[in-house]
């Protein structure tokens, strides 16, 4: 057994690392005990490891000296090359919201916030910018659009956060539409749709079923404004063609209790309502896929770091294994699954599973 000093290749503690957490480890001592149990097939069968598994200081010092930047470009870079193939029919549509990384807290007791292009079509993260404070996803958010070269012909939609004239700009500027919540971060704006909304009748309406989900009943209505030409304060925000408002009535199936809520949007679309509004709800696939991953079954909140760089290189690793899934949701399901229909959690979660039962599939998962 190795007493220490032992000088590990940095490409074999990243695949280690990769491994572990594909089948499931969560933590550095997890991921050691994984390569301790598992050192002679890692050793044969990859031809890793030589001078055994590194311990967990190794792990920790590895993490804080890797170039947050460049790690999270290559997997990033990845990531696109997985992307399908759009056309003017089937529009990709790209995600942008942050998330706070809840482990880690640096000056006055805040969390990291990571921002990320999401592609909902696809089920993969294009790209990722850190950024310190909430409020700087303005600052963030540019950068990405700034060197997205992926963006012509998609649909963009995001957060009152990137409401912004310049933001809008960098979208339309790349090819792309968009389709932004406005809220009360412009005062202006906000004031001026809610007044002005009351006057216009809607160009065209779509209202949906009532639907049961999560013990409530739930209904939406959306309703599109084209003739904006009135409301001057939207004159900043490059090709605005409509104002969206989306109406919710949500009633509580054990205790009645009602709730109505009205959100206001805008957009370089010429859609149909039914359309803006599956839009609209699409945009959660960001949060309802891949930040729930990071979370419930990464467990990345919970998982503490004490520098935004290590915080950041653990944020790439834990994308790069959700990558992996995501893939093998599509190309190397188990046979026991393949022919499932069945929603994209739960094939998510058979391979997960499959991964952390059986090392030779989770090994076969990272060929790609």
């Amino acid at each position: 057994m190795n007493k220490g000093n032992c000088k590990h290749k940095l490409s074999d503690m990243l695949l280690l690392v990769i491994l572990a957490r594909v089948c499931g480890c969560e933590t550095r001592k997890d991921i050691v005990t994984f390569g301790t149990v598992h050192l002679s097939y890692l050793q044969d069968r990859l031809g890793i490891l030589a001078k055994g598994c590194p311990s967990e200081p190794t792990l920790c010092r590895m993490e804080d000296g890797i170039d947050d930047v460049t790690l999270a470009s290559l997997v990033s870079a990845l990531s696109r090359k997985y992307m399908s193939e759009h056309d003017g029919t089937n529009r990709r549509h790209i995600a942008i919201d942050g998330k706070f990384m809840r482990g880690t807290e640096i000056g006055d007791g805040r969390s990291p916030d990571v921002v990320t292009a999401f592609s909902v079509t696809d089920r993969l993260p294009l790209d990722t910018e850190m950024c310190e404070v909430k409020s700087n996803e303005i600052k963030a958010v540019p950068k990405i659009i700034e060197r997205a070269d992926y963006m012509n012909g998609c649909v963009i939609t995001a957060d009152a956060m990137s409401c912004q004239s310049s933001i809008i700009k960098g979208i339309v500027g790349k090819g792309a539409d968009y389709l932004i919540a406005l809220k009360a971060n412009q005062k202006a704006a906000r004031w001026s749709v809610e007044d002005a909304v009351p006057t216009l009748h809607p160009n065209d309406e779509w209202k949906t079923e009532w639907e049961l989900a999560h013990g409530r009943l739930y209904q939406r209505r959306c309703r599109v404004y084209s003739d904006i030409s009135g409301i001057k304060a939207l004159e900043k925000f490059l090709n605005v063609k409509a104002v969206i408002a989306i109406d919710t009535h949500t009633i509580e199936k054990k205790s009645g209790t009602e709730q109505k809520q009205t959100r206001y949007y805008i957009t370089s679309l010429e859609e149909r309502a039914q359309t803006l509004d599956r839009i609209s709800r699409m945009h959660w696939g960001i949060e309802n896929n891949l930040h729930w991953t990071l979370d419930a079954r990464m467990r990345q909140d919970r998982t503490k770091r004490k520098e935004t760089k290590s915080a950041r290189n653990l944020d790439s690793i834990q994308k790069l294994v959700y990558i992996i899934y995501t893939i093998a949701s599509k190309k190397h399901l188990p046979e026991t699954i393949r022919k499932r229909k069945e929603l994209f959690k739960v094939k998510f979660s058979a391979i997960a599973s499959y991964a952390k039962n059986s090392l030779a599939y989770a090994i076969s998962l990272l060929s790609l």
